[in-house]
């Protein structure tokens, strides 16, 4: 019987669970270890994921900066296969007009950052992650705003916006709770 490319990776998906749940670990196997046909960027992102998984702390704050950074080296890694690819010329030809407006947001960004100070690391970190999403929202606007977008990068932008502004409100209230609590050791 003559199985499918698909059938076939079904079968070692199922074979590696198997093992795996037979030798105790209860996990799932590395990504790369199912199929490597599954499209330019899966080893980048099966790599990502894994190494995400695997961003283990002391705390859920550990954990969560861990996974953060995996996920961002995931994705400079992504963005290498695309470039490595030869990708399409609506990717690939600077736009020196809109690098150029987005330039005041992206100095903006940056020297917000640079002027979070204190002696409390974690406050710091995270005021600087409030003005890094604060950034990316600002930036997200003037793209917003910039005329001859493709609508599939529109959409992005927007869908990038709407979950920076989600991930804003949370930092912010983070930062709220633990300033709060600083109050009260006072």
């Amino acid at each position: 019987m003559k199985l499918t490319k698909m059938s076939s990776v079904c079968f070692l998906v199922i074979l590696a669970a198997c093992n795996q749940e037979e030798a105790g670990q209860g996990t799932a196997p590395p990504a790369e270890a199912i199929s490597h046909d599954l499209g330019p960027f899966f080893q980048s992102e099966a790599a990502m994921f894994d190494n995400m998984r695997n961003a283990i702390g002391t705390n859920s704050s550990d954990n969560w900066v861990k996974m953060m950074i995996a996920h961002h080296k995931g994705g400079a890694a992504i963005s290498q296969d695309v470039l490595e690819a030869a990708p399409s010329t609506r990717i690939v030809p600077p736009n020196l007009e809109i690098a150029h407006v987005i330039r005041p947001s992206l100095q903006a960004m940056y020297d917000a950052t640079m002027a979070v100070q204190g002696p409390d690391p974690s406050e710091v970190w995270l005021r600087k992650i409030i003005e890094h999403h604060r950034g990316a929202i600002a930036m997200s606007d003037v793209l917003l705003a910039w005329r001859g977008i493709p609508q599939d990068i529109t959409s992005a932008v927007l869908r990038l916006r709407q979950e920076k502004s989600r991930e804003l409100k949370e930092l912010e209230q983070a930062l709220a709770e633990m300033e709060s609590r600083r109050d009260l050791q006072k």
